[in-house]
């Protein structure tokens, strides 16, 4: 049961209502951002055309601000944003829907300005936008526009979507639309998918309006206008391929997928042993989609061997741990076992050591990863962060030297590259050494965690930021 003193619904509902009023009239003076939620919140009260009044003043300010968002000032922004996001649906929509479609069709165009004036770096204020165009289905549907004027609006919208913000549009307004709606709006996309460019020139409106047609037919399960919307030269591309492919599979249309997905056969694979480990690490390559569909084709028509075989190419050429286990699901008893256990070798000894010990943290396999771990250690990349520590955090309960390797390699990465930034984990790993080094009984010939950190000690002695931290965080302990 949470202490009196913790912050929560129940314990400042205690303090009684005038209580909380005045503590929360005190935080308003002092932020804007407090205020304004406040004076939505009493604006709904009065319903749904005051809070819309409030929302709509605040859209207009929005739209005429000109002050760059920097980065530090971007979380706030974003929270203010998706704040008037949210009141329209959830305040105005319910008692106003129509109110409330206007003012989420104002909102939206609010896009350009703002992603202009923000630093949009990690996409998050984009992320409102593409939530708002959710929403904008959602109360469309409730305030059945007229279809014709809807569509024409959409047409606008979807011509206009220079910052993806309206990726997600047509299949959210479809419902919305109606027949009658849509139908408006394939004419006047068709129109707009006839005038091509010239040759060597690209116009985004036209590949807009493709888009659009492409996901009216997927809407309506047209599978064929959608393929016919496919110009022919791409239909060579394996990922357009693949999605013909699975649309086709999906309507029971295996043959007639198979064939597509020959026509984009890729010229070779992407991904294999020698390749970067950042390829390898992704368990796919850009022919990855493709390759899933014409397995699944080749099964639908019964060509089961030759899907197998192709499984099995995938997992030699990079480890891809999905297709083994769909290889050995349709091995018939025992078999299996066999072939796993051959798996696992070819594993062991896969060219890139980084890719291996993903498989195996993937699959999972605690005693294989700490077996490659010590017959390879030398290949252990430190700057793996991303794969060595959660490995690590996989084996260390039954294999802790296994695991103690792969911390120093982290250790010694971050200090011989003095990463500052990472200084704080590197004390973390350290730490975690610490806890470790009880149950290794025999370092055999690797080096002893004191003498571990002795060397360190006596190389890295002068990055003060590191030791500091690690005397913070080990409150004691003994290194």
């Amino acid at each position: 049961m949470p202490s009196k003193k913790t912050v929560t619904p129940d314990n400042l509902a205690a303090l009684g209502a005038e209580r909380l009023a005045t503590i929360l009239v005190e935080l308003a003076d002092g932020d804007a951002e407090i205020k304004r939620r406040l004076r939505l919140e009493l604006a709904a009260q009065e319903g749904g055309d005051s809070v819309a009044a409030e929302i709509g003043k605040r859209i207009t300010a929005l739209r005429s601000a000109r002050s760059f968002i920097d980065w530090q000032k971007r979380r706030d922004f974003v929270r203010d944003l998706d704040l008037q996001r949210a009141m329209i649906t959830d305040r105005v929509a319910p008692a106003r829907a129509d109110l409330a479609l206007d003012l989420m069709w104002q909102f939206l165009n609010l896009a350009e300005p703002v992603i202009n004036r923000v630093d949009d770096s990690n996409g998050s204020v984009g992320d409102v936008f593409r939530s708002a165009c959710e929403d904008l289905g959602a109360i469309a549907v409730r305030a059945k526009p007229d279809p014709v004027a809807l569509a024409d609006r959409v047409y606008d919208a979807l011509l206009a979507n220079d910052y993806g913000v309206y990726d997600s549009l047509m299949p959210a307004m479809l419902p919305a639309l109606g027949d009658a709606g849509a139908s408006h709006l394939k004419g006047r996309l068709v129109q707009a998918l006839a005038k091509r460019p010239s040759p060597g020139q690209r116009d985004g409106r036209v590949e807009a309006a493709r888009r659009a047609l492409q996901d009216i037919a997927d809407g309506q399960g047209d599978i064929d206008a959608y393929i016919a919307l496919v110009p022919a030269a791409a239909r060579s591309n394996p990922h357009k391929g693949a999605e013909i492919g699975h649309r086709l599979l999906a309507a029971g249309r295996a043959a007639e997928a198979l064939a597509a997905l020959e026509l984009a056969r890729p010229k070779r694979r992407t991904v294999r042993a020698t390749d970067d480990d950042t390829l390898l690490l992704a368990g796919y390559g850009a022919d990855s989609a493709w390759e899933e569909a014409y397995i699944e084709a080749l099964e639908a028509t019964g060509q089961q061997e030759h899907a197998q075989r192709l499984r099995w190419a995938a997992f030699e050429e990079r480890l891809s741990s999905t297709h083994l286990r769909a290889y050995l699901k349709r091995l018939p008893d025992f078999e299996d076992v066999e072939a796993e256990d051959r798996a696992m070798q070819h594993a062991l000894g896969f060219g890139s050591f980084a890719a291996a010990l993903n498989f195996f943290r993937d699959w999972p396999d605690q005693a294989r990863a700490a077996q490659l771990v010590m017959t390879r250690t030398q290949e252990i990349d430190g700057n793996l962060y991303f794969l060595l520590d959660p490995a690590a955090q996989l084996i260390e309960g039954r294999y802790p030297m296994a695991a103690t390797l792969l911390r120093r390699a982290m250790i010694e990465d971050t200090l011989n590259g003095a990463k500052s930034t990472r200084y704080k984990h590197a004390s973390r790993h350290l730490l975690e050494c610490v806890s470790l080094a009880p149950g290794i009984h025999n370092f055999g010939g690797v080096e002893t965690h004191e003498s571990f950190v002795g060397r360190l000690r006596a190389k890295h002695g002068r990055k003060v930021g590191f030791w500091g931290q690690t005397a913070e965080a080990s409150r004691g302990s003994q290194l």
